[in-house]
């Protein structure tokens, strides 16, 4: 199989899958970038509201609040700008990380199989790889306007058997995809039979 053909994260993970040198790459499936966009606006939102707070947050603690509290709130005020930067460092970081590991989930369709790559956190990756004659039956889901707008999708793959179906969230053109799948299916089917 030609690497050639595959994104820059496709041929990173082609070295940890098993792939025969008859097997020919027939779609490479990444997830939309729309999914990114959800992950940027929600940890630079969080961000944005922990730099908030460590601005208007000291403004509360007043000189006059320091007779009140009955110490002295110059202290304070430090501590609470120094944890809010912290803090919005810290989510503006847990982004990056988050948006990485969306951008390394891939499934890769050949002709003898299908390959499934999901990162969960840093540390936890999940590697399935199923024979592309065991696929039973492919579903698109499409649930609201944007999806619909966009055209991604969450294709399930259903397998023959005792084994785990397949489901690819935020998968871009899924109608595609699923085309291609059940295309590999029946090629698959008309070389090797059932």
């Amino acid at each position: 199989m030609e690497a050639s053909k595959l994104s820059g994260i496709g041929r990173r993970l082609f070295e940890i899958i098993e792939f025969d040198s008859s097997e020919e790459l027939i779609y490479e499936i990444r997830k939309h970038p729309i999914g990114l966009v959800i992950i940027y606006l929600m940890g630079f939102g969080v961000a944005a509201m922990l730099l908030v707070f460590m601005v208007i947050g000291p403004i509360f603690l007043s000189d006059s609040s320091s007779d009140y509290l009955g110490f002295d709130t110059t202290s304070l005020k430090l501590v609470v700008s120094l944890a809010g930067a912290l803090l919005a460092i810290l989510s503006i970081a847990m982004t990056a990380i988050g948006a990485y590991l969306y951008q390394s989930n891939v499934v890769l369709v050949t002709s003898e199989k299908l390959a499934q790559v999901l990162y969960k956190s840093i540390f936890d990756r999940k590697i399935s790889q199923l024979s592309i004659g065991d696929v039973q039956d492919v579903t698109v889901t499409q649930s609201g306007i944007l999806a619909r707008m966009f055209d991604y999708g969450t294709l399930t793959v259903e397998t023959a058997g005792e084994q785990q179906n397949y489901s690819f969230t935020f998968t871009p053109k899924p109608y595609h995809a699923a085309k291609a799948i059940v295309g590999a299916h029946e090629e698959n089917l008309k070389k090797f039979g059932n």
